[in-house]
């Protein structure tokens, strides 16, 4: 397996591991928000963009992990270069969608603005997105029907 297809199954592993463990500290933190009667937090805003990147980010380490797996198979599909460009891609859109996510839950957009974090979560999932997304053009591009050799042209 080549270097690159290894460095996105390992980062998939670690980014899940590091998400699952920001899940139970969220839900920790749930927990103590129900004890104490919390309702500005158990409502609010940041509880919600906390709980979709834990989410979304549990779903983007499992796209990269297939990513990796399916690298051997889509080298006999597309050039190395391509890969390598949509796998960087993919592993640079999903950090930079992350930290994005985690800015948003503690920087609340202002009225009449475009949010920076926002803008900086957008950048990440249209580049992980592309990247995911190309990925998949490879494999569907390679299979265009094929004449079986038991066919003859006409």
């Amino acid at each position: 397996m080549p270097k690159i297809a290894r460095t996105l199954v390992g980062f998939g592993f670690i980014w899940m591991s590091a998400w699952a463990t920001f899940g139970a500290l969220l839900g920790a933190r749930l927990n103590q928000a129900i004890i104490n009667e919390d309702k500005l937090w158990l409502e609010g805003l940041q509880r919600s963009l906390l709980r979709s990147a834990h989410a979304h980010m549990n779903s983007m380490a499992l796209a990269l992990i297939a990513l990796g797996l399916s690298y051997m198979a889509a080298r006999r599909r597309a050039s190395e270069r391509t890969l390598v460009c949509s796998a960087v891609s993919a592993l640079g859109g999903t950090v930079v969608f992350g930290a994005g996510m985690l800015l948003e839950a503690f920087y609340p957009p202002i009225r009449g603005e475009i949010p920076w974090a926002a803008a900086l979560t957008a950048v990440g999932g249209v580049v992980h997105l592309l990247a995911i997304g190309l990925w998949g053009i490879i494999f569907l591009g390679s299979a265009r029907r094929r004449t079986p050799t038991w066919i003859e042209p006409q």
